[in-house]
């Protein structure tokens, strides 16, 4: 049992040391520093702001989840949270010289259309939905569903400030990506 219980904290570790490597990989390959979060504005730098915290507050609530023999952990917040670490971590790669945290003007290398990409317009953002939702499972406190009440709120308005930068940046071709992909996860048309 204390092995179930822990999946979610370690879910939590693995993309945050996946973020870390993607970001020193991304500089190096690059020279751009893709934590666009940094220089947020406006309403990027509230939904940062509000990710940051409520992520915070979910790690805290598995690293308190993983250290209680009382947690009752079940097998499918324990898949929910491996397969949401592994979501984000793939997705990642598969953004290549693309991925950043948030957005800025004017720096829109591509936009990725393939793997992950194909179900979901943000795979990462789903995958860490998912790592969250199983985190606020395992601990079980109606401030880890605050928290991932919070999180799911910031996704979604970051979602929405990214969609507009890549439209801004891409027109037609990122119009025609969105009409064939849905923003969140399934096989069909615009969401």
């Amino acid at each position: 049992m204390a092995i179930l219980q822990s999946i979610p904290l370690a879910a939590m570790i693995a993309i945050i040391a996946a973020t870390i490597w993607r970001g020193i990989s991304v500089r190096r390959q690059t020279g751009d520093h893709p934590l666009a979060f940094l220089d947020a504005k406006g309403i990027q730098r509230v939904a940062g702001l509000s990710f940051a915290i409520s992520t915070a507050i979910l790690i805290a609530a598995s690293f308190l989840a993983s250290n209680n023999e009382a947690t009752a952990v079940t097998l499918p917040a324990a898949i929910v949270a491996l397969a949401g670490a592994a979501m984000v971590i793939v997705a990642q790669i598969q953004m290549e010289r693309a991925w950043r945290i948030g957005v800025r003007e004017g720096d829109a290398p591509q936009f990725v259309s393939h793997g992950l990409f194909r179900f979901s317009r943000n795979p990462i953002f789903v995958g860490m939905m998912l790592v969250g939702l199983a985190a606020a499972i395992v601990a079980g406190s109606w401030w880890a569903w605050a928290a991932i009440i919070i999180f799911i709120l910031s996704c979604i308005g970051q979602v929405r400030i990214e969609e507009v930068h890549l439209e801004a940046s891409f027109g037609a071709a990122y119009n025609a990506f969105r009409a064939k992909v849905p923003r969140w996860l399934g096989f069909g048309g615009r969401t």
